[in-house]
């Protein structure tokens, strides 16, 4: 029983909760580019710099709270692939705002476009699996000093 007590399930770690939120932002920035780029309404280009803004925001929370799940040992090993990945997201996202800030219809096409689309890409690859960075760490009720 000491196992279940002291064990740390996926939903107590704290940066999935904010990297799912801030991947499905920077999957919207896409679906406003494709509408500004069907419309021609430049608002359109608007709420995709908002929603990469508020994205990449998310994104770097997301990596202090990933600091504070190893500090706090709820994660054993580190997936360095997804880290990695989701480290190339942010970056091309990065890419995509300082992209969207030009002026006019070169804000968004052919580059802002692509990139977003890219991005959608990515991370529906690695949402697949879920938006854990890491193994959940499970406490083992043979180590020593643990009441039982």
């Amino acid at each position: 029983m000491a196992e279940s007590r002291h064990a740390i399930q996926p939903s107590h770690l704290l940066h999935p909760r904010l990297v799912a939120p801030g991947a499905a932002l920077l999957i919207a920035a896409f679906a406003t580019d494709v509408i500004y780029w069907r419309t021609l309404l430049f608002q359109w280009n608007n709420f995709s710099i908002w929603l990469l803004a508020t994205g990449l925001v998310l994104a770097a929370l997301a990596g202090l709270a990933l600091l504070l799940d190893v500090a706090r040992r709820r994660i054993d090993a580190m997936a360095w692939g997804r880290f990695a990945g989701f480290t190339v997201v942010a970056l091309l996202s990065l890419l995509n705002a300082f992209v969207h800030s030009r002026d006019a219809y070169t804000a968004v096409v052919p580059e802002g476009l692509e990139l977003s689309a890219l991005v959608t890409v990515i991370l529906l690859v690695l949402g697949w699996r879920g938006w854990s960075l890491g193994s959940v760490r499970h406490a083992h009720p043979s180590q020593p000093g643990e009441a039982a």
